[in-house]
């Protein structure tokens, strides 16, 4: 898909072209004509695509930090559940990056997840450095807590590699899960590669979202996580991540009614109280059927009504349909004259 010149790369490139950089026709013979200085591709640089490169990925892709940071919290559990280990899991940064300009970054060292993201075109690379990659073999081969993690420059054996598939498997669910209120995908593992000429998954100039998480143990740095994806495999769904905070704030809305809802069929008790006097324990122990307790209230004065032994109420006592029945005259007051709940 070619892409589209804004209305300043448009200037620049005609403003080239006046210039006598850029020649307006192709010479005949088929051959483009030689220029008499060659430049580098940087050096020329019309539409600014260098310069894109080092663009922050948050904003290429809006909210796409939400669905990272959702990600590396679901992360940190897994891992700590898994391994029986307190992990924590934090992002650092979003970056715009070329595929090959990624891989190189990696320096050809430590493990590469390669995952599919279905139904996109294109899946996506999640990257363990050598430091993450040994702290995680040596806690699923049995190590103990206190042990420092070598830190090894050799390239991962098939055999460590098949033990960390276990972990990249898991990731792939937690891809998946943080995806979700964007999209609905299958992300998949494919297979676990430290040979990095095997892991081309879109062309080496192609643009890519390039985010780093650090991970600690027990609060000591642990290693870093990069996971690489294809502008071009998320750009079909950038309106549904401008979406989703407005799809966040309906969900807490809809919350918020939920509760309202349930809480208006809540029960609760309700009591009419005529009069309340203390009472010791010693003369509650000698109370004997037929002794009449006299209640320091006046008949006439209004009942009060408990709601969950809160005074809410007063009311007045009578009968109605052949039962005991009061009649609700007004708001309950406290001893400094407030209604109740206002103060």
């Amino acid at each position: 898909m070619e892409p589209i010149l804004s209305r300043e790369e448009i200037a620049d490139l005609l403003a080239a072209v006046k210039a006598g950089r850029i020649p307006a026709e192709q010479p005949a013979g088929g051959r483009p004509a030689r220029p008499g200085r060659t430049l580098p591709t940087r050096a020329v640089d019309l539409v600014g695509t260098y310069e894109r490169a080092k663009e922050s990925g948050e904003s290429r892709l809006p909210n796409f930090d939400i669905v990272l940071d959702t990600f590396a919290r679901n992360l940190g559990v897994s891992l700590t559940n898994a391994l029986q280990r307190s992990f924590t899991a934090t992002r650092e940064e979003i970056l715009v990056s070329t595929f090959h300009e990624s891989l190189e970054d990696l320096g050809h060292q430590g493990a590469v997840g390669i995952y599919a993201m279905a139904p996109l075109k294109s899946g996506c690379l999640v990257h363990f450095d050598t430091r993450l990659a040994f702290s995680l073999l040596e806690l699923m081969l049995g190590a103990s807590p206190s042990g420092e993690s070598p830190a090894l420059e050799r390239h991962l054996t098939t055999i460590e590699m098949s033990i960390l598939k276990t972990t990249m498997t898991m990731l792939a669910g937690e891809l998946e899960r943080a995806l979700r209120p964007v999209a609905t995908l299958q992300v998949s593992l494919a297979r676990v590669e430290n040979n990095f000429r095997m892991v081309s998954i879109v062309e080496p100039e192609a643009e890519v979202l390039v985010c780093r998480f650090a991970l600690s143990l027990g609060g000591e740095e642990a290693g870093c996580l990069r996971c690489i994806v294809p502008y071009l495999s998320l750009e079909p769904l950038r309106d549904k991540f401008r979406g989703l905070v407005r799809v966040a704030q309906a969900t807490t809305r809809g919350w918020a009614r939920l509760f309202a809802r349930e809480l208006l069929t809540m029960e609760c008790g309700v009591a009419a109280r005529s009069g309340l006097i203390p009472m010791t324990i010693r003369r509650l122990l000698a109370l004997r059927a037929g002794e009449v307790i006299d209640l320091p209230y006046n008949p006439d004065q209004p009942l009060t009504v408990l709601v969950e032994d809160r005074p809410l109420f007063t009311a007045i006592a009578g009968e109605r349909d052949g039962r005991r029945a009061f009649h609700v005259t007004g708001r309950h007051c406290n001893p400094k004259g407030a209604p109740h709940g206002e103060t």
